[in-house]
């Protein structure tokens, strides 16, 4: 439930299967919550950042996948949360690689990023706020 013209009192949280379509299903959702929340700036670099998180987790954890937004003032804290205890190991990759850059890309859009364990995973988490987008 939200206050009239303020942020909403509870987090938005959405559960979703580890399958293909999760990244967009999450980037769509992601930037609905912006709109609704008035941080629109932001919109576009939650996508990037929500949809690099999610599909890690499906292609790493291949469990149900937990995204949750919270609003932080003018900005938002997105987590991203499976069942999986295998760690995020970022790699370095090479002008050939296709893929291996997602958590430079989280990292640079991102006021600060992290990931924590959890009982039965990990989350991993990014702050967005106006003034670390480009």
């Amino acid at each position: 439930m939200s206050t009239a013209g303020g942020p909403p009192e509870e987090p938005f949280v959405a559960v979703l299967r580890p399958s293909t379509a999760s990244a967009g299903i999450a980037r769509e959702l992601t930037v609905s919550r912006a709109h609704e929340w008035g941080v629109e700036a932001l919109a576009d670099d939650l996508a990037l950042v929500v949809t690099e998180l999610v599909a890690n987790a499906v292609r790493h954890g291949g469990t149900d996948i937990e995204v949750r937004l919270f609003p932080l003032g003018d900005g938002v804290r997105l987590e991203v949360a499976d069942s999986s205890t295998r760690p995020l190991r970022p790699r370095p990759a090479t002008m050939m690689d296709e893929g291996g850059r997602g958590l430079l890309l989280v990292d640079a859009l991102s006021t600060r990023y992290g990931v924590e364990a959890e009982r039965n995973g990990k989350l991993v988490w990014a702050e967005l706020q106006p003034e670390a987008t480009g």
